[in-house]
């Protein structure tokens, strides 16, 4: 058996050539960083789109009745708040408000809500622990 001519690395993949200085510190863009630098190129190009400015944005959230009832971190969360009529249906008439259908469609989203509580029974039993409070739901 005689040895190689060269030695050979046996030690991790090739090496590829890198574009960057490799003492860099600058890390890669993600995909959002990409998208959100093509989106505002896009709004920049085009006369119909303008994007608001950040003293245009905090103006709509201070001037958004009831925002100030919500934490400060969850204000930049939150696009619409809609004041609906306050009966033991709210939580569908909001839903369903938000959702565009009008705030007296709210048995529509009950609707929805009842079929798939009918449909993963098993599934929603197990996460409440226990079926009083799947019954307590389905009533």
């Amino acid at each position: 058996m005689c040895p190689p001519p060269t030695k050979v690395n046996t030690k991790g993949a090739s090496k590829k050539a890198m574009s960057r200085n490799p003492r860099s510190t600058k890390r890669d863009p993600s995909y959002l960083e990409y998208v959100d630098a093509f989106e505002s190129m896009q709004n920049s190009n085009s006369s119909v789109r303008r994007s608001a400015s950040s003293s245009e944005q905090s103006n709509r959230r201070t001037m958004m009745p009831m925002l100030d009832q919500f934490q400060p971190f969850m204000h930049d969360f939150i696009d619409k708040i809609v004041d609906v009529k306050a009966d033991g249906n709210c939580g569908y008439r909001s839903v369903a408000s938000l959702l565009g259908m009008g705030q007296d469609s709210w048995w529509v989203v009950r609707n929805h809500l009842l079929k798939e509580l009918a449909k993963f029974s098993e599934d929603y039993i197990k996460l409440f622990g226990g079926t009083k409070r799947f019954e307590e739901l389905r009533m």
